[in-house]
């Protein structure tokens, strides 16, 4: 979906800078890419998740339920409430984009809410966690809007917890805020890190037939509760583990890298953003490592690219949604098209937060649509919410709201991983993967 204090800008996965993953170290420090697109093992099967035409989303006006055409103007608007960190460092405005460009097309070409306009009420969280207080106060307040959308709330989710405190449902792609999975009435349609991160254990035993494993990652308090998801997961598979942190600020990793043992690991894992990426990638291919490495969305930024000198680390990227460029998949050729139809830019279309804004608008169009512009309230939404099955927008088939009671706001443990080959290109190497069992 992290960094300094974002217990997971990771999406995410998701996770963000781009919903994708590839094998192999920078230079030369990479492998050879698993040729299949999935593999079983014991536990949980690589392709478990295998999804038909029918539970890939193209068709967003038959998903919404809704009528081709535009909303009608002069009917009063459904209003949702929206969060997000931007406008500071760390922040993801393409969140919001995403989100705004979602609500132009349901009025544009999906007749709105039961005929009502889509609204937005939006509130930013910048740099501060008792922003999301005055966020919570601001949408609790406005009896116009019933239920919330988050797009990455990493900071001030605690004190927006606190405020909106299951009065109104909240509904979030990724939960990358650390008290998001426990929050009263949320629904995270895309897990949260300590679930999806577990799929790299799946992977790494299932795929890659690995028996050890190197994790390198920052020693921020985000990256932390990353790297500490990501050795569950694996030791869960049976993987040896060895884990190893180092500082932010620091650039010569090849210290950190080979105490984590990524000489004779046979999978590396790195944990990090930015300058991190690079650091790591610049030591793996220093000290020649050639097993496969297996990173998040946060190594996929454009500055880990210009410190490598153009171009992204070719390894393994793990992602909780398809991959936006990933050309072989229809949703994401649905997603692209849409959506630069409602005006939003191709450089925000390939950053994971955009696409998780974009369906986390549609999820709730067809959530509203299915109770009728009259009877929208909290309660009705709630409901609805929690025995929601699936599918998402550009996400797995299906969803469980409430599959884990120390977690109940996570509906989803899956993730996809992706090779990256150089030069903007990535190839699917999986399709969708949960934790072991």
């Amino acid at each position: 979906m992290p960094a300094i204090s974002r217990p997971l800008r990771l999406g995410l996965v998701s996770a963000a800078m781009a919903p994708l993953l590839g094998v192999a170290a920078c230079g030369g420090s990479g492998t050879n890419a698993p040729s299949s697109s999935g593999a079983s093992g014991g536990g949980s099967s690589a392709t478990s998740d295998s999804r038909s035409a029918s539970d890939v989303v193209t068709d967003y006006l038959g998903y919404v339920g809704g009528k081709a055409g535009k909303a009608d103007a002069g009917l009063d608007p459904v209003t949702l409430g929206w969060v997000n960190v931007e406008g500071g460092p760390g922040g993801n405005p393409e969140a919001t984009l995403g989100a705004r460009a979602a609500v132009k097309y349901v009025n544009d070409r999906l007749g709105g809410i039961g005929g009502h306009p889509l609204k937005l009420n939006v509130c930013t969280v910048v740099s501060a966690e008792e922003e999301g207080q005055k966020c919570g106060q601001q949408l609790l307040g406005d009896k116009k809007v019933s239920t919330i959308g988050v797009g990455n709330l990493y900071l001030g989710d605690a004190s927006f917890n606190s405020v909106i405190a299951g009065k109104k449902p909240v509904l979030v792609g990724v939960a990358t805020g650390p008290t998001m999975p426990t929050a009263k009435n949320t629904f995270s349609t895309f897990g949260d890190l300590p679930h999806i991160f577990g799929t790299w254990g799946t992977y790494a035993r299932d795929v890659l037939k690995a028996k050890t494993a190197a994790v390198i990652h920052t020693s921020t308090p985000g990256d932390k509760i990353a790297s500490g998801a990501a050795v569950k997961g694996l030791k869960a598979a049976g993987l040896k583990v060895k884990s190893v942190g180092f500082d932010a600020q620091s650039t010569d990793l090849i210290g950190p890298v080979t105490a984590a043992g990524a000489n004779t690991a046979d999978v590396v894992v790195p944990i990090s953003i930015g300058g991190g990426c690079v650091g790591i990638a610049k030591a793996l291919k220093q000290l020649n490592v050639t097993k496969p490495v297996v990173s998040t969305p946060l190594c996929m930024s454009p500055d880990v690219a210009q410190g490598l000198g153009g171009d992204l680390p070719t390894w393994t990227y793990g992602v909780a949604q398809t991959l936006p460029m990933d050309s072989s998949a229809a949703d994401s050729k649905a997603f692209l098209k849409a959506s630069a139809q409602a005006g939003l830019g191709k450089d925000d279309q390939s950053k994971v937060f955009a696409p998780l804004g974009w369906s986390t608008i549609l999820t709730y169009a067809k959530v509203l649509n299915a109770i009728g512009p009259d009877k929208i309230t909290p309660a009705s939404v709630t409901e609805r919410l929690k025995k929601f099955p699936g599918p998402v927008i550009m996400g797995a088939a299906e969803v469980k709201c409430g599959k884990y009671p120390d977690a109940p706001a996570v509906c989803n443990d899956q993730a996809r991983f992706y090779q990256y080959e150089g030069k903007g290109q990535f190839k699917p190497l999986t399709d969708w993967i949960r934790p072991p069992q």
